[in-house]
């Protein structure tokens, strides 16, 4: 058994993706609290705006951008009055390695000042990341280490009492989709102050490769003046920390990795 709290978020039309990562955590001895996902489908767009920008570096943000983003920020809410102490939040669509009950029942390892740990991997075999070489030792295959790079996607990752609070008093409007908010210090506000961790190996990831969010932002490509003022704008973000980045690299304070799953 666990010890630490477990939050799947997920969409109430979804039952088929409720069912399937029931039966994967439940042979895993892991049990978990649903949480009801907005439906950028559904809900008024005065919701889906609530505290965000209509678009930013990546271009305009779709419905589903915004309502992945809403429901985090509601599921942070509600953890910041029902719980104190780390919490790990799944979206609907990952699975879980098998050593990850053993590593999820000893909450030691967990650095007292930690903010945010990633525990996914993200992206195809040849997507490097970048992460600090000081880490902290989970067992003699886990560790934990800085995340100093993009690495999308927000399918499973611990959060503490500590960067629910950082994320909920951050006043400023959103303006990214909730990963690039949490794991891409290239255009994200609060990068910064929470500090990622990332889990090496990951111990979950993504099963789903195409969602609602992709298909959306292949449709802005259509245009083609659009698209090129768009990938003008995310091309600058892109590489707007790559002389710090470099800098810790030849400094040999940083090292790029292949993420894996194990």
């Amino acid at each position: 058994m666990i010890l630490i709290p477990c939050y799947v978020i997920n969409l109430l039309r979804r039952k088929d993706r409720l069912k399937k990562i029931t039966n994967h955590l439940n042979s895993l001895n892991i049990s978990f609290n649903r949480f009801n996902a907005i439906d950028g489908q559904s809900v008024s767009k005065e919701i889906l705006l609530k505290n965000m920008d209509v678009s930013g570096p990546l271009g305009e943000l779709s419905d589903g951008d915004r309502a992945c983003f809403q429901s985090h920020y509601r599921l942070w809410n509600l953890l910041s009055t029902r719980e104190n102490r780390p919490v790990m939040v799944l979206e609907d669509d990952v699975i879980l390695s098998k050593n990850a009950p053993n590593i999820l029942k000893n909450l030691d390892w967990i650095p007292k000042d930690s903010q945010i740990i990633k525990l996914d991997r993200f992206g195809n075999n040849k997507h490097k990341i970048l992460i600090s070489k000081k880490f902290y030792t989970l067992n003699k295959d886990y560790k934990i280490h800085y995340l100093l790079s993009k690495h999308g996607g927000t399918g499973g990752y611990i959060i503490t009492p500590k960067g629910i609070k950082t994320l909920l008093e951050m006043n400023t409007q959103v303006n990214v989709s909730v990963d690039h908010y949490l794991f891409n210090p290239n255009n994200s506000k609060i990068f910064h102050l929470l500090k990622p961790f990332q889990m090496v190996p990951s111990i979950c990831e993504q099963q789903d490769n195409i969602s609602d969010i992709q298909n959306s932002r292949l449709i802005l490509r259509k245009n083609s003046l659009s698209y090129y003022i768009r990938e003008i704008i995310r091309g600058y973000y892109e590489i707007r920390l790559l002389p710090f980045q470099i800098l810790k690299y030849f400094s040999k304070k940083a090292k790029l990795i292949k993420p894996s799953f194990f």
